[in-house]
């Protein structure tokens, strides 16, 4: 989840390109209702090859199908099993024979990489134009396997390298980088694939290797001519850039590969986030590095978010303090090396010392307080450093937590404040429970010889030092 709330998912934008494989075994394992003799599918489906040679020279009828279609020969090439496969091509097994789903021996061989036996079967008469039910080609097929072998021979044969399937106008590069197979990528456009075809759905191959995060064929296709700088057609562009996409969903390769292509390092999504907000935000270096090499705005913030009762606001986030706040201490040095403004606070008033406190974390609070010596701020939610520290979200550890208390404590935070709710961290704490690090509050306070304003409910009276 991005600050102000938005996330990034292509997961309803992406088309079921994988799931021709995922039926296969459904489609050729219904075997209820047979109308001829079951039993060499049966020793085949059992890989029994013994059985299979007895019944096979027993005079079996080698073409008997499925209810839903599937011959032997079908079920050889769906267990990868070329010696059997062999051996029905020799008897006469009808070759093209197609199920119910538009699978037939070829498609299934190729889906399967098996390029020795596609051949044979090509060699024997094999229809490459065959589609599957969906319209999808032997050449789609044959790039989503990643086999170059089995391109060659489809292309060699003629087939279309820009054929597209009818619904959802995906064609064989697009498959090839969904898959991350870049030598098929490499091959495909070589032999004149499309880089700028879009499906239906608005991707391009470079979306969908982006999304793999295979920058291999990122490169590639950048070589070829793609549009770094592509977006899906949307009513809000910059949201879909091929950038913002690959760095959303923590494609950090690809997402270099995109900035050294030409991508603009300072787009931002509809809620303002940037890709170095992205990458500060999950503590990714090397991506940082590379941005900032690139010409990305340091002090850029995110837009301000609507305030909903007392919770604080998360907008106007710079890059540093989105580091700060989930304790991405390489990134801060990076970013303050460079040139960041340790002096801008968010849309909620905190600055660099309360930001890093979310964290949870000594080691970003320690940075900060290089910068950000005042220990006694408050956001405008009247929150200090220490009830920043009792924070659950941040995904610290209570001995973390404890950890930190201790060290804001040492440096002078305010330890029994009242937010502007009138709660104290004590009370913060004892709600969620956070046991250790507000047992640790209240013993600070009563060495202090002070009384907190409320003792935490599990609160354990120290035993007398001796």
């Amino acid at each position: 989840m991005m600050p102000g709330g938005a996330s990034f998912s292509l997961q309803h934008r992406l088309q079921p390109i994988s799931v021709a494989r995922n039926l296969l075994a459904f489609c050729l394992a219904i075997a209820t209702a047979w109308g001829s003799d079951p039993r060499l599918i049966d020793a085949i489906k059992r890989r029994d090859t013994k059985a299979f040679d007895k019944i096979l020279a027993a005079g079996a009828d080698i073409n008997a199908a499925a209810p839903d279609g599937a011959t032997a020969l079908a079920w050889a090439s769906f267990l990868d099993l070329p010696d059997v496969a062999a051996k029905l091509l020799a008897a006469g097994a009808k070759i093209n024979t197609a199920n119910d789903y538009g699978e037939t021996p070829l498609t299934l061989a190729l889906a399967n990489g098996d390029a020795a036996l596609s051949e044979k079967l090509l060699k024997a008469g094999a229809d490459w134009k065959a589609t599957r039910w969906n319209g999808e080609t032997t050449l789609m097929i044959a790039a989503g396997a990643g086999s170059v072998a089995e391109m060659k021979m489809l292309l060699d044969r003629g087939a279309d390298v820009n054929a597209a399937d009818p619904k959802h106008q995906q064609n064989a590069l697009m498959w090839a980088a969904s898959e991350g197979h870049s030598a098929v990528v490499d091959l495909l456009i070589q032999r004149g694939a499309n880089v700028d075809a879009i499906s239906k759905s608005g991707f391009t191959a470079l979306v969908f290797a982006a999304l793999k995060n295979d920058a291999s064929s990122v490169k590639r296709l950048l070589s070829a001519g793609a549009n770094p700088n592509y977006a899906i057609p949307d009513k809000t562009p910059e949201k879909n850039k091929v950038l913002t996409i690959a760095t959303a969903n923590r494609s950090y390769a690809a997402s270099m590969a995109l900035l050294d292509g030409g991508a603009d390092p300072n787009i931002a999504d509809s809620t303002g986030n940037t890709p170095l907000h992205m990458a500060a935000q999950t503590g990714t270096l090397d991506l940082v590095q590379k941005l900032l090499a690139k010409g990305a705005q340091l002090n850029v913030r995110t837009n301000p978010v609507k305030e909903a009762g007392f919770r604080p606001a998360a907008g106007e986030q710079t890059p540093l303090l989105l580091a700060a706040r989930n304790a991405r201490v390489e990134v801060m040095h990076a970013l303050i090396e460079a040139g960041a403004d340790t002096k801008i606070k968010g849309q909620d008033g905190a600055g660099l010392l309360l930001a890093a406190a979310v964290s949870g974390r000594v080691s970003a609070v320690k940075y900060a307080f290089e910068f950000d010596k005042d220990v006694k701020a408050v956001d405008k939610n009247g929150r200090t450093a220490m009830h920043e520290c009792v924070n659950p979200g941040s995904g610290a550890t209570q001995t973390e937590m404890t950890e930190l208390v201790q060290y804001l404590a040492d440096i002078g935070v305010p330890l029994d404040d009242k937010d502007a709710r009138g709660r104290t961290p004590i009370q913060i704490g004892d709600v969620i429970p956070l046991d250790k690090p507000i047992q640790r509050i209240a013993e600070i306070i009563v060495s202090r010889g002070r009384t907190p304003v409320q003792f935490p409910k599990e609160y354990v009276k120290p035993g007398p030092t001796r």
